[in-house]
């Protein structure tokens, strides 16, 4: 098995080969969370392949921002205590990946302001900071003028902020690279370009999986495909659904803003190149990955409510990617209870990349047979009571 690759795909001889392998798990799907959960299943010493239709880390794992906070925009207390364990696990993570791999990826922890331009934007953020800090979450109040300290370029329309100063940010594309190398450090063997058409489950136990070049045996099998979870046959239907969501890049001699800034209709992110990432829409089109006039418009011109200065800078590039949305808002990390042997890592929305490193811990534990705390609000079975999901469509912009 390849334990080191020369590229994103693993070692040449390990891809030619694996057809003739026989693996433990298949994890299904490239992205962030597929490739933290092979990389933390591999470390563990089972025989690991993961399958992707396409390029690894190519969908919205490309497409994210990277933000790795919570707290400026949820309501959810579920959400906010998984955030938080989660962005606590990112310093051992990285440092980690880079000694399996010698990739160090970029890493900023400046933290979050959250800025309100109007009454209505003011009580939310209060109303926010009161039950936040009662669950026992970092934060501190901002009056204009410390807004326009720690950040100078943000209108002096803002009427009030909050600061989350234990907020990151990272640089998605390359940390699902770099944990695609580590996977494959670890064993895993990372097939691009085979899509995963079903599971194959004999007397209900996952047997196999199908894709374009035939069955592949296994007995364990991790959905982690994203927007793309509930296409895959053979399983319970999962309530997911693909929600689009469009970036626009402006261009700065320099990095603008030192933190993450965001009004409620906006975000900015600076990279250390100078880039300016603003987003997001949030827009339920299928699987149209298309970016429209209306959709960069609309980011724009929050963008510069948020500051009038970023339209002096250029606009060089715009993408859209496709989130996984669940029923509820929350992710789905847990076992199909129909179906021993299957398990499912998706539903994260726009939490993917912040939620990556606890999703792989939980999935890992899952699959030495251990329960964890969050079964009762992530796992499979809340879908399938009478009672039947929530519809919960959080406010807050898309990353």
């Amino acid at each position: 098995m390849a334990r080191s690759g020369k590229r994103a795909c693993g070692a040449e001889r390990a891809c030619e080969n694996a057809a003739a392998m026989v693996f433990d798990v298949a994890v299904l799907g490239g992205g962030v969370i597929g490739c933290a959960v092979a990389r933390a299943v591999a470390r563990g010493g089972r025989r690991v392949a993961l399958f992707e239709r396409g390029r690894i880390g190519a969908e919205s794992s490309a497409a994210a921002a990277g933000i790795l906070g919570v707290q400026g925009e949820t309501d959810d207390e579920v959400m906010l205590r998984l955030g938080l364990d989660s962005r606590r696990l990112y310093p051992d993570l990285l440092d980690a990946v880079r000694e399996e791999t010698g990739i160090a990826v970029e890493f900023w922890r400046a933290g979050t302001v959250c800025v309100a331009f109007n009454a209505a934007d003011e009580a939310v953020l209060e109303t926010r900071r009161a039950w936040q800090e009662a669950a026992g979450a970092t934060s501190e109040r901002l009056a204009p003028q410390q807004i326009w300290t720690l950040e100078p370029e943000i209108s002096r329309r803002a009427r009030a902020g909050m600061l989350f100063p234990l907020d990151g940010r990272v640089d998605s594309a390359a940390l699902t690279q770099a944990l695609a190398r580590a996977a494959a450090a670890a064993g895993c063997v990372l097939r691009e370009g085979e899509e995963v058409k079903a599971v194959v489950a004999e007397g209900g136990r996952v047997a196999g999986i199908t894709t374009a070049s035939g069955r592949v045996p296994c007995d364990t099998v991790v959905n982690a495909l994203g927007a793309w979870a509930g296409r895959v046959r053979g399983t319970t239907p999962l309530p997911v659904q693909p929600v689009r969501g469009q970036i626009a890049v402006v261009a700065a001699p320099r990095p603008p803003f030192r933190h993450t800034v965001y009004s409620p209709r906006a975000y900015a992110v600076a990279r250390r190149d100078g880039r300016v990432l603003l987003g997001s829409t949030r827009e339920r089109v299928g699987f149209d990955k298309r970016v429209t006039a209306g959709g960069i418009g609309s980011i724009l011109e929050a963008a510069l409510e948020l500051a009038p200065g970023l339209g002096e800078l250029p606009l060089v590039d715009a993408w859209a990617g496709l989130r996984p949305g669940s029923g509820d808002g929350r992710p789905i990390v847990g076992a199909d209870p129909a179906v021993h042997g299957y398990f499912v890592a998706s539903g994260h929305y726009r939490n993917g990349v912040l939620l990556a490193p606890l999703t792989a811990q939980l999935i890992d534990a899952l699959l030495r047979g251990e329960r964890n705390q969050w079964h009762d609000v992530l796992g499979l079975e809340r879908f399938i009571e009478p009672a039947g999901p929530r519809n919960v469509d959080p406010p807050a912009p898309d990353r």
